[in-house]
């Protein structure tokens, strides 16, 4: 199934800052760099062709499109590329700190997706680390909101959309806290 994967990333100089007490500046945003290059080997391992980041930096990966944010808020802004710049008929958001992510769980993200609605990959704490809508640009995300994953089913609900659950171990994990540091290490 064609799909176009976002992969938003946030300033670099301000990366990760729930982990200001155990790490510097610098070595948040390295720590966000390699997650992402993370992130991008596995929805290329996945087979996904059009991988864009959603990002105020200028970063620059092999086959990896940017569409700049224009200093939106994150939803804001993942709204402007899938109506700029997906022309697949699915469009997928991944979250670019998941350090656990394999291609699989891109891919079945991506099969769960309703013929017309969203697939809601639901992270730990009841957030969302990634959704997958058809068509592109159905509803807004709410990405940051308290237990968004239940936020993005009422919407879709409201919205008149089928959505489904995923829960896979590297979906759901992202790296945000002090313990989830730990947890990784301990993976």
């Amino acid at each position: 199934m064609p799909a176009h994967v976002l992969v938003p990333v946030k300033a670099l100089n301000g990366a990760k800052s729930r982990l200001a007490d155990a790490m510097t500046p610098g070595e948040r945003a390295e720590l966000m760099l390699e997650l992402l290059h993370g992130v991008v080997a596995a929805v290329r391992g996945a087979g996904i062709e059009r991988i864009t980041l959603v990002t105020p930096e200028r970063l620059s990966l092999p086959g990896v499109e940017r569409f700049d944010d224009r200093g939106l808020p994150w939803n804001d802004a993942l709204w402007a590329a899938m109506r700029e710049v997906v022309q697949e008929p699915v469009a997928t958001i991944v979250s670019a700190d998941l350090p656990l992510l394999r291609p699989d769980e891109v891919l079945a993200l991506i099969e769960a997706t309703p013929d017309r609605g969203i697939a809601i990959a639901r992270a730990t704490d009841g957030g969302t680390n990634a959704v997958s809508m058809r068509p592109a640009g159905a509803m807004r995300t709410c990405f940051g909101e308290p237990h968004s994953a239940r936020l993005h089913a009422a919407l879709a609900t409201e919205a008149d959309l089928a959505h489904a659950i995923v829960d896979l171990p590297g979906l759901a994990f992202d790296l945000d806290r002090p313990e989830d540091l730990a947890r990784l290490h301990a993976a």
